[in-house]
């Protein structure tokens, strides 16, 4: 493998990724943003869309995020995202089924639970219609 950088996808509730890479590209709120090793240092936010990782000069794994933001430097390309989901082992069946169950709790009576529901339901939405 040629040069790398270190790629981590973290979210609140776990590392999704964590690996050298020799390219990520990233949904940046100006448009997409390639990271290569030794990029000079940049801070963007992020929006919904796909983060495509680079290994072996090809596409190697996808990751649906739900915005956030990005620090890149020389070494590392750091993402840090409400949501992510890892596009390559997403299961369309089990997503399909947490989509209903968000979709249900949508209508729920307290706004807090309803609106969290809503924010879900749009990410797996997203996710599901990026699955190949």
């Amino acid at each position: 493998m040629s040069d790398t950088t270190n790629l981590e996808i973290v979210t609140p509730s776990m590392v999704i990724v964590s690996e050298p890479v020799e390219m990520v590209v990233v949904p940046g709120a100006d448009g997409q943003i390639g990271a290569l090793p030794r990029h000079s240092k940049v801070m963007s936010t992020l929006h919904r869309g796909v983060v495509d990782i680079f290994n072996d000069s090809k596409i190697s794994s996808r990751v649906m995020i739900d915005g956030g933001i990005v620090e890149i430097n020389e070494n590392s390309v750091v993402i840090l995202a409400e949501r992510a989901e890892k596009l390559d082992k997403a299961n369309k069946h089990i997503l399909e089924e947490k989509l209903l169950d968000f979709k249900s709790q949508e209508k729920d009576s307290d706004p807090n639970v309803s609106s969290l529901a809503a924010k879900n339901s749009s990410f797996i939405s997203a996710v599901i219609e990026n699955i190949d």
